[in-house]
């Protein structure tokens, strides 16, 4: 289907309305307060509304002629979405304000970049060593630095670079599929990640998943557009990998599978257009890019990262039992569990059990809208494999190793994590939606009474593991 139907529209009204309400009423005596459920609820309902407005609007418009209006209204949007932020921090967690709701790496990058702002440029290297924990965590206190040395120490500034960032973000995913697929699939992808709720929400806070996306994007999207090219060059070759290198100063295993999606992608892509001196190129600026990396040691901290890992799954939930104090669940038994629903999660939190849960139940509306719109990213995948399988080898490569790692670091269940691939989940339910005959719906309606129960049963054990009798 070409556009987004009016059913489709009525099914994800009636559930984003339905389901929250059912699971708050069900657990009233921890339900969240009404005007946040009514604000999850409002931005559900604009989503799809949205959804199938946008599809309609411009279903025979060409997505290049669209493309200066897709990025103004992910502008605005976000920028709007900035100022909701503020204003529910205020709200809720007037001790986080101006930040998110319970900040506390925000703090820190807003902390250090004060630093970096008042210090000469020759010391912000050993201010970021001293400061921050690990190289990973080097690259959005000196971004955030540069800001406020421009503009001044204002959080509004980091906001307002990250709606721009991020309506950049939404651009490139349309881009890229546009050119392995064409306009009606790359308007699709456009106006989903337009409008997705989780891509807009990280623009509205100081953390740095959202310019972190936006070079991750770029680098897709560079070697996206090279092979669309005749020839290739070394410049373009040496983009791609600059941003790879600035990846690991964002997290740094996530900079090593995307240099190899990048590799699958350049060794598998066929062409005459690759010539004797383009596979001498691509190999001399391998070796310049493995030769800058081996210099600054980060090939040490991707080992530590591994040999730390090994542990880091029965850490994690360790930790959480600790904090909780009257935790009850055993490792051995939830592994499967955290295993087979890494595929679907997070899942919404719909509860106001404890103080923490406050900056997880505020935002219940982008895991409900994630888990709803799953069953198209399927989809996609599997006209993927069917018909572009050799073309996206490298995208692939990439969602499946990343949700390996976070998966195995018991880490799937936090949306945080999942950012990284949220841009390619979202370009595989455009394909989805595009590709998926109207007949299949039914099949989405079962698929989502499967979500209400796996929700239903999250809020259980959520409530179970803590002692609460819900």
């Amino acid at each position: 289907m070409k556009f987004w139907r009016a059913e489709n529209t009525l099914i994800g009204w009636r559930f984003g309305m339905i389901v929250p309400l059912f699971i708050t009423l069900l657990f009233f005596n921890y339900a969240m307060p009404i005007g946040v459920l009514i604000a999850g609820q409002s931005i559900v309902f604009l989503f799809f509304l949205g959804l199938n407005y946008f599809s309609k609007q411009w279903v025979n418009s060409s997505y290049v002629s669209l493309e200066a209006r897709i990025f103004y209204i992910s502008l605005i949007l976000r920028v709007i979405f900035v100022g909701y932020q503020y204003l529910l921090t205020y709200w809720l967690s007037p001790a986080s304000f101006p930040f998110e709701i319970s900040a506390a790496d925000s703090w820190v990058y807003h902390n250090v970049a004060l630093e970096l702002m008042e210090s000469s440029f020759g010391d912000w290297f050993e201010i970021i060593e001293t400061r921050m924990k690990s190289r990973s965590d080097f690259g959005f206190p000196i971004y955030q630095g540069l800001l406020y040395s421009l503009f001044g120490p204002y959080t509004f500034v980091v906001r307002f670079f990250n709606a721009i960032f991020g309506s950049l973000t939404v651009v490139m995913l349309g881009r890229i599929v546009n050119i392995s697929w064409g306009d009606a699939h790359a308007k699709m992808t456009a106006i989903i990640a337009m409008l997705f709720p989780t891509l807009i929400w990280f623009c509205g806070i100081q953390l740095k998943e959202t310019i972190m996306v936006f070079v991750l994007v770029s680098a897709f999207y560079m070697i996206w557009k090279m092979r669309s090219k005749l020839k290739w060059s070394v410049t373009d070759i040496l983009l791609v990998l600059l941003l790879c290198f600035i990846l690991f100063f964002f997290r740094t295993f996530l900079a090593v599978l995307v240099f190899i999606s990048v590799l699958l992608i350049i060794f598998t892509y066929k062409s005459k257009s690759i010539n004797s001196w383009g596979l001498f190129s691509i190999m001399i600026s391998l070796y310049l890019f493995y030769s800058i990396v081996a210099s600054t040691d980060i090939f040490k901290d991707v080992n530590s990262q591994i040999e730390d890992s090994s542990d880091f799954f029965s850490r994690n939930l360790e930790s959480e039992k600790n904090f909780l104090g009257n935790v009850t669940f055993d490792q051995v038994a939830l592994a499967p569990v955290i295993i087979a629903a890494s595929v679907i999660t997070p899942f919404p939190s719909y509860l106001n059990t404890e103080a923490r849960q406050l900056s997880i139940y505020t935002r219940f509306q982008n895991d409900l809208v994630r888990n709803m719109m799953y069953f198209f990213m399927y989809a996609g995948l599997y006209f993927t494999f069917k018909k572009r399988f050799k073309e996206y080898t490298g995208i692939l490569f990439f969602l499946m190793a990343y949700l390996g790692v976070i998966t195995a670091a018991a880490n799937s269940f936090q949306a945080r994590f999942h950012m990284p691939i949220i841009p390619f989940v979202i370009v595989f339910m455009g394909i989805g939606i595009v590709e998926l005959n109207p007949r299949f719906n039914r099949m989405w309606l079962v698929y989502l009474m499967l979500i209400f129960i796996a929700q239903l049963a999250w809020t259980y054990f959520k409530l179970d593991i803590r002692g609460i009798d819900g």
